[in-house]
């Protein structure tokens, strides 16, 4: 059977159940890694070995991939080691921070924040790549204040302009490729269902946009919008998995 790894860092942060449905429809076998079993020290990451596992799938956190917390150690050594060996990783947020840094490259404050929709820019190279070729309306849910740089090695598949608390814009990386491995600055697995809860539990991150945003309002917007794009981004999100799949001739 297909063993496929799945690295939580947060209760509330789940691979979808659009996501699961699609692995669990090929038989894959889901094996959790829990990190957040292990707060506040979050020093436990028990991983089976390399070996063991076919896919690995790592979804984001409230925490910074540059915080000293013993497990993220751990996590950003198996996944260079995984990504070394052309193990397929597929990355969500902090886990495409922490593909980023396992391969060289750095996470920094980006000197705003998201959470909701958000219009990407995809390169020619994106545009070209057999899975994010899958993505056809460029537009994604984001919850993020941090952001990547590209390591060496690796594809940029696409940008995002990030509102700053200064009112200025930058530009940030949203995607890379590192062989079969793909690392994503947004939420290809959020279902509508799996945002309600991040509404809840997350409330706190809207008062992070800037003080020139209602929390209340920013809320309303987000599950609004969402809420007419989900089918939309549901069905280009399980064209992006299952050719993500495919490539890394997991079908």
């Amino acid at each position: 059977m297909t063993r496929a790894l799945i690295i939580r860092h947060h209760e509330a942060e789940t691979m979808g159940s659009n996501f699961q449905a699609i692995l669990e429809g090929r038989g894959f076998e889901l094996v959790p890694c829990n990190i957040f079993e292990s707060v506040p020290q979050y020093d436990r990451f028990n991983p089976p070995p390399l070996d063991d596992v076919d896919l690995i799938m790592a979804f984001g956190g409230p925490m910074s991939v540059n915080d000293d917390l013993p497990a993220l150690h751990r996590e950003r050594t198996y996944l260079r080691e995984a990504l070394q060996d052309g193990k397929p990783v597929f990355g969500v947020c902090l886990g495409a921070q922490m593909m980023s840094t396992a391969l060289g490259g750095t996470v920094e404050p980006s000197g705003g924040y998201q959470f909701g929709l958000r219009k990407i820019h995809v390169t020619s190279d994106g545009d070209a790549d057999p899975v994010f070729g899958a993505i056809t309306t460029p537009i994604v849910p984001t919850l993020h204040g941090e952001c990547f740089t590209i390591p060496g090695g690796a594809t940029k598949l696409a940008e995002g302009d990030i509102l700053l608390r200064d009112g200025r814009y930058r530009r940030i990386n949203m995607a890379f490729r590192y062989g079969s491995s793909y690392a994503f600055q947004f939420e290809p697995q959020l279902t509508l269902e799996e945002l309600r809860v991040w509404d809840r539990v997350f409330a706190g991150d809207y008062e992070l946009i800037g003080s020139a945003f209602s929390p209340k309002e920013e809320s309303a917007r987000n599950l609004r919008e969402f809420a007419k794009f989900a089918p939309e981004h549901q069905r280009q999100m399980t064209a992006l998995l299952e050719a993500f799949l495919a490539n890394a001739e997991l079908e």
